[in-house]
């Protein structure tokens, strides 16, 4: 056997002992640790709920979201996109940002929670600064690798081989968005030095993929992108450069969209139906807007050849409805039908590798399809999270959920200007604001929050 080829057998054994055999187990589920981190933490003495629950396997991660066995848990430090922290990290800690707001994720305390919870992926953290406009400079990268680097042999070091197979936790070392010759000596340590704790990479810039082949000991371990595919021609590209396991918030967005993926691996073949009336052979959509008028009375399934629950039971019509409705259940309905979508595309993408087809399939899907999802002109079911309070916090950024009642003008309400006017004019007295150490019953002695009635309406 060839040593690419005992290569790809040691990768696909790796992948086998993480997720299992078949195709429904090798679905799973990326969480972060940000979220896990609870206020109580900042008393030594009280353990997060997740580290205490109770599990015969010990897998605690599986345990406290309920997920069954033949599911992956994949644990990484943030969330898939993460929120932008106000300032970087140090030589001791990653921010974070958790429920009460952005905190301090040390090293020493992340594989702590590793080596609790046992998630069957465990990404190691990284120094990654996100949400940068610019590009980082030759000293910030330098930095970068070298923290990364530090925090993998605090890893190595605190890591006992034998309860690592134990406890069926892979460790998927980082690899940096840099470029190649700025982490060629982190690159380096992994290969000679951590090389017997990994199981795979976390790759947060597919770049380098091709750089890794100067690297023999990395070479059989499986690949996880952690740079995100936005469309179906990314994931196939990342696939075509090494890529084997994915994380895949598109399909959230396009849900939530109220977009229905139409695609299929490879493109359809025989005689093309979708061309113009010159002749003129157009791109399939890789998916369809529900919310188009075009689909306010039809019957049609969201796809023809669809055997998902969704398209069996239900037809585009009503789909149609409930996102005008805003009804939970469009978007539930739409997520069936789009995960069965992108399993179905997953499981043609491994037939196509076995039959060595993949480049000739993937070469007839991008000239068979549009390059971007449609936008989907629905409103989007109403955003619920912390995290989406810190991205906003200036004028430039719209809120994520509209006010639902206003004026039908757009102005302000008529009661809101009156008071501005009268508090310009000096009609109406302006409530105290009170001092931070103040006394309630001072405040009250005071006047607090009171205001003079009389003078308010003679004005």
């Amino acid at each position: 056997m060839s040593e690419k080829g005992r290569a790809e057998g040691m990768r696909f054994k790796t992948l086998k002992a993480a997720g299992g055999e078949g195709l429904a187990v090798r679905l799973g589920a990326y969480m972060a640790m940000e979220d896990m981190v609870e206020k109580s933490q900042k008393k030594i003495t009280r353990i997060p709920a997740v580290q205490k629950v109770p599990a015969a396997d010990g897998k605690r991660l599986h345990a406290f979201t309920a997920l069954p066995s033949s599911s992956v848990t994949i644990l990484g430090p943030r969330r898939i996109p993460p929120v932008k922290a106000p300032v970087g990290n140090s030589d001791n800690y990653v921010q974070i940002f958790t429920s009460n707001g952005f905190q301090a994720l040390r090293n020493p305390d992340y594989i702590n929670a590793i080596q609790t919870l046992k998630p069957d992926v465990a990404i190691p953290l990284a120094d990654i600064n996100y949400g940068q406009e610019r590009t980082p400079q030759a000293k910030s990268i330098r930095r970068m690798c070298e923290r990364t680097e530090e925090w993998m042999s605090e890893l190595h070091a605190s890591v006992d081989l034998d309860e690592l197979r134990s406890s069926n936790t892979s460790i998927f070392a980082p690899t940096l968005p840099a470029p190649y010759p700025m982490q060629w000596e982190y690159l380096n340590h992994l290969s000679d030095d951590i090389i017997d704790i990994l199981s795979g990479l976390a790759i947060y810039d597919v770049d380098i993929l091709p750089d890794l082949v100067n690297y023999p000991a990395l070479t059989p371990l499986a690949r996880l992108s952690v740079d995100s595919p936005a469309t179906p021609h990314d994931v196939l590209r990342q696939i075509a450069l090494g890529i084997d396991i994915f994380i895949l918030p598109f399909i959230n967005a396009t849900s939530d969209a109220g977009v229905a993926m139409t695609f299929t691996f490879p493109s359809p073949t025989g005689p093309p139906n979708n061309s113009d009336a010159a002749g003129v052979t157009s791109l399939l959509p890789l998916g369809t807007d529900l919310t188009a008028p075009g689909n306010t009375t039809s019957l049609a399934p969201l796809v023809d050849s669809c055997t998902c629950y969704t398209c069996a039971h239900h037809h585009r019509a009503y789909l149609h409805h409930l996102l005008n409705a805003r009804e939970m259940l469009a978007w539930t309905l739409l997520q069936i039908h789009n995960h069965h979508t992108v399993a179905a595309f997953f499981a043609a993408i491994r037939a196509s590798l076995a039959s060595a087809t993949f480049e000739d399939d993937r070469r007839a899907f991008q000239r068979g399809y549009e390059s971007e999802f449609p936008a989907g002109m629905g409103t989007r079911p109403r955003a619920r999270g912390y995290h989406f309070k810190s991205e906003g916090g200036d004028e430039k950024n719209e809120k994520r959920n509209k006010p639902a009642w206003g004026r039908l003008d757009g102005g302000k309400e008529e009661k809101v200007v009156v008071v501005e006017d009268k508090l310009r004019a000096g009609g109406m007295e302006t409530p105290l604001a009170p001092d931070a150490n103040a006394d309630a019953a001072d405040l009250v002695r005071e006047g607090f929050a009171e205001m003079d009635i009389n003078k308010a309406q003679a004005g």
